[in-house]
């Protein structure tokens, strides 16, 4: 396969931030694939050009140390990062810890960068949108024949957060960083640049407010509640009161629910139905398990609860995501 890399001006910033961390293996499809250097971190990412100032960036990493992070600043860039497999825990530089696991979205922007980063034991790969919003908003512009798209209405708040915004991917995210991973072969970058675009009108369309008060805590609470989260991942099938989770992280009950809630930006409850209702799913698709059987393996004795619950999050009952899906 031949090599070839032929930067283009959009490109280069986006070599200043991450690719010169990189070695070009070859280019193919329309696609680079790159073999990340140590000692940033072991693993292979795929590069697509989308547009002017939208880039996608497909990774499988097995350990990864963010040290080009601090070149962030010198950008007004945004990673939208859609986790397709594994988890991570992410230090910021303001010593702020966030935390995403397979399902999710995690924007970082100019502000974000991290110092350190702890993958899963079984690594993380996950899809990336490259976004530099001045150029972004005049390719959406052109693209959709429009001048709606501006820098002060582009993903504005997320912009000038200080931390770093995550949630559960919905259906249709969910479904246009699939796309964007697996299409190869004939049309596939066109499937991608389309998939992109959907998926930035799709996020500009949410709300994700941030109450503006600082808050902090240390790293060591920090760590803490990243190992409460850890025993609620691990215990899927158990109902740990936050009481026990208090008794064994060792941080007070109040404490253990703000700084979870500032960190993942959900509350402890809500974060086990998410993993419980993804996990479902997982199931749902891979077994022939039955809705009884998947609802007891999700820490629900009762299958009609489970069912509500499961069509509250996703619209649907169980048995009709499992027929749609499969």
């Amino acid at each position: 396969m031949e090599i070839i890399n032929i930067p283009t001006k959009n490109q280069l910033s986006t070599d200043k931030l991450f690719l010169s961390y990189m070695h070009l293996i070859s280019t193919r499809e329309s696609q680079e694939i790159y073999r990340v250097i140590e000692p940033v971190g072991s693993g292979i990412m795929r590069h697509c050009h989308i547009d002017k100032g939208i880039e996608s960036v497909y990774a499988e990493m097995e350990y990864y140390m963010p040290a080009y992070q601090s070149d962030r600043k010198n950008f007004d860039v945004l990673e939208i990062m859609y986790i397709a497999e594994g988890n991570a825990e992410f230090e910021l530089m303001n010593r702020q810890f966030v935390s995403g696991t397979k399902g999710d979205i995690m924007i970082f922007n100019s502000q974000s960068a991290s110092r350190r980063c702890i993958l899963g034991k079984n690594g993380l790969s996950g899809l990336s949108l490259i976004v530099f919003p001045e150029d972004a908003v005049n390719t959406m512009n052109r693209i959709l024949e429009t001048d709606k798209f501006t820098t002060d209405n582009f993903f504005y708040e997320i912009r000038q957060s200080d931390s770093v915004v995550t949630f559960p991917a919905d259906e249709v995210l969910e479904t246009l960083f699939k796309e964007m991973i697996k299409f190869h072969g004939e049309y596939s970058t066109f499937h991608i640049k389309l998939a992109a675009l959907q998926a930035l009108l799709n996020l500009l369309t949410k709300k994700h407010r941030r109450d503006h008060t600082d808050f902090y805590f240390s790293g060591t609470t920090g760590k803490k509640v990243q190992n409460a989260r850890k025993i609620i991942t691990d215990n899927i099938d158990s109902d740990i009161s936050i009481e026990k989770l208090s008794r064994q992280t060792g941080v007070n009950r109040t404490t253990l629910q703000k700084v979870f809630k500032e960190m993942y930006g959900v509350t402890i409850n809500e974060y086990r139905t998410q993993i419980r209702i993804q996990e479902a799913k997982n199931l749902l698709i891979t077994t022939s398990l039955s809705v009884t059987e998947i609802a007891g393996r999700c820490g629900y004795s009762n299958a009609s609860k489970f069912s509500s619950t499961f069509k509250r999050y996703t619209g649907i009952l169980p048995h009709e995501w499992r027929k749609q899906t499969i």
